[in-house]
């Protein structure tokens, strides 16, 4: 069951965000991680079949696409938003491997329901009712519901009727033990169930963004429980990123989809010219099937990525993007497990690469809606560990105003 603490102090965390950043024309979230979060090879397994799944866009009886939710122990950025008037606050994931945004309704009775956070309607004035029904699959279960439209706030902005799913059944296990409430999926439109408009096209629409820019700062070296970095809307920070911005631009409306030049390990060369997908909702990197065999070789691991460690300098990871290396060390694709190691490179069934945190908790990235391209640079790590101290006194000094409360 997820800890009403933790939910406690990610909520007024969120709260400090909501309030304190509605003058500035960058507009930041704090997100956190599960902190059960622990790549292990289990877990890179299981999350490797979960983004199969995800990308596999199968489709349900009723013409839905089929999308996957990975359980609780597995990789999850999420933050703090309101929905209604006065708002009602919910933990969503950040996803930009999706397009659309739900969260669970009060007339949900299941289980999973009970351990979260639900929109009541009757508690919003600005509600409008929509009621087209919406049904989601996932790899063990499924939710089902319905379109409502209100306004939705976060980062000290108030998106105006915004149109989202009301969850009223949930059915499967692997919801019940999430972290957050829902997701929030931050796509192109022509990726979104129903035709919905997506949360932060709404946003430019609304002329509530300086810039049609949001960017990710990510931490994933698990020094930190709760500050998985920042989410910015607006624009990017460059006190966040070492050097400048490497743009390239997307090749699909869709997905964050963007062509790499070349793909190295060490000096072996796997991939040219290949396609790949910026994902925040997927811990690992995933390759297609030759490239990820290619790999397995240079290690001698075996189809699930298992090899006996044998040295202590394995080669970085180089991923070339317009013409400019990005390294990842070993270290943070190569899990090592006593004297056993496993890749955090994963291979599906698809014809392209998908970076998550592997790559993205290296490198800040930029999410330009308007010009249709990412940037990315390397994080700044100096800035990042005085963030994380802002973070920790924050924490405390709330915890002790919420004991305060109670006493």
């Amino acid at each position: 069951m997820a800890s009403f603490q933790l939910k406690i102090f990610v909520f007024l965390a969120g709260l400090l965000v909501l309030v304190g950043e509605a003058n500035s024309a960058l507009h930041r979230i704090p997100i956190q991680k599960s902190p059960n979060f622990k790549r292990s090879h289990k877990n890179i397994v299981a999350e490797r079949d979960f983004v199969q799944q995800k990308y596999s866009r199968q489709y349900t009886a009723n013409g839905y696409p089929t999308e996957h939710l990975s359980n609780f122990d597995n990789f999850q950025y999420y933050g703090n938003i309101s929905i209604g008037t006065p708002g009602q606050y919910f933990l969503v994931q950040f996803d930009t491997g999706s397009s659309n945004l739900w969260v669970p309704g009060s007339s949900c009775t299941s289980t999973a329901c009970e351990d979260h956070q639900v929109f009541n309607e009757n508690q919003s004035t600005t509600y409008v009712a929509n009621g087209t029904t919406f049904s989601i699959t996932y790899g063990t279960g499924s939710v089902s519901g319905y379109l409502s439209v209100d306004n939705v706030g976060f980062a000290g902005l108030t998106v105006q009727k915004q149109t989202f799913g009301e969850v009223t059944t949930e059915q499967g296990t692997n919801f019940v033990d999430a972290y957050f409430d829902g997701i929030l999926g931050m796509g192109f439109p022509s990726l979104a169930v129903d035709g919905v408009t997506p949360t932060f096209q709404n946003m430019i629409s609304q002329g509530l963004v300086q810039s049609p820019v949001f960017s990710f700062f990510l931490r994933d070296n698990g020094s930190v429980i709760f500050y998985g970095g920042e989410l910015i809307l607006g624009g990017s920070d460059p006190s966040l990123y070492s050097g400048s911005l490497t743009y390239v631009d997307v090749i699909q409306t869709a997905y964050w989809k963007f062509q790499t030049d070349y793909i190295k390990v060490g000096s072996a060369l796997i991939s040219t010219f290949a396609e790949a997908i910026a994902d925040t909702g997927t811990s690992l990197i995933i390759a297609p099937q030759t490239q990820y065999s290619q790999i397995s070789q240079l290690f001698n691991a075996n189809s699930e990525g298992l090899f006996e460690c044998s040295s202590t300098a394995y080669p970085d990871l180089v991923i070339n993007i317009n013409g400019v290396d990005f390294r990842i060390p070993a270290k943070y694709y190569i899990i090592q497990e006593g004297y056993i190691c496993s890749l955090a490179i994963q291979s599906i069934d698809q014809d392209f690469w998908i970076m998550g945190d592997v790559f993205l908790g290296r490198f800040y990235t930029e999410f330009d809606v308007g010009n249709q391209r990412l940037g990315f640079a390397p994080v700044n790590s100096a800035v990042s560990l005085s963030q994380v101290l802002l973070w920790r006194i924050s924490t405390v000094l709330l915890a002790c105003g919420i004991w305060k409360l109670r006493n």
